[in-house]
């Protein structure tokens, strides 16, 4: 009888270790760099000056949410979702005249879809990312009231980079790219104009494992 509680419990034990060798969750936090691309638009004409919008500088931003990483051979498959604000600046350049900075801000859910695989202690990944706009601020209102970057709430990118796990913590460096179109024709002076401004942005997070 005492052998079998002591299997039953060595059993118990082996299992927990095996389970939390295929499958893992913890929490994760950082900061984002993130940055606004256009193609640059010429010749805007309000009726009180002629502008051109262009790429303007990249701003930090930060999120939080939760990781997990399920094993499968070789590989591994890592969903997250986590809390991301970021943004970007617009530059427009007035010809003849100063140069105003244009900014934008947002908030959404990005949910990561990575798979992986590990070389020693370093960890390269890579997948797809969906995420969700709950909400945005944007100075392009200035020159078409009630505008709106992002059209669609829902939009589609792609995340690849490194990690290190060091022991319960987790170090990543990802860059993460739009392949979503963006943004609605933007109205000056009469005349349309494509804006297909798409965020890019890089991303450093710093996990945990329960």
């Amino acid at each position: 009888m005492k052998k079998l509680i002591l299997v039953l419990v060595a059993s118990f034990f082996l299992f927990q270790v095996a389970d939390a060798q295929l499958f893992r969750y913890g929490i994760k936090a950082g900061i984002g760099f993130s940055s606004l691309k256009i193609e640059d638009l010429t010749g805007l004409n309000d009726g009180q000056a002629v502008y051109d919008l262009a790429t303007g500088d990249g701003v930090m931003g930060y999120h939080l949410g939760i990781q997990t990483r399920i094993k499968i051979a070789m590989l591994y498959v890592q969903p997250e979702a986590y809390f991301n604000a970021g943004g970007g600046t617009l530059d427009k350049i007035v010809q003849g005249g100063a140069t105003e900075t244009l900014n934008v801000s947002f908030s959404r859910i990005d949910v990561p879809l990575l798979v992986g695989v590990k070389l020693g202690p370093i960890r390269i990944n890579a997948g797809p990312v969906g995420s969700y706009v709950l909400s945005e601020s944007t100075d392009l209102t200035e020159l078409q009231p009630d505008y709106t970057l992002f059209s669609n709430s829902m939009t589609w990118g792609f995340q690849a980079g490194l990690g290190v796990g060091l022991g319960k913590l987790t170090l990543d460096a990802r860059y993460e790219g739009s392949l979503s179109k963006l943004g609605e024709t933007l109205s000056v002076g009469g005349s349309d104009f494509t804006l297909d401004a798409r965020p890019s942005q890089w991303v450093i997070s710093l996990g945990i494992w329960f």
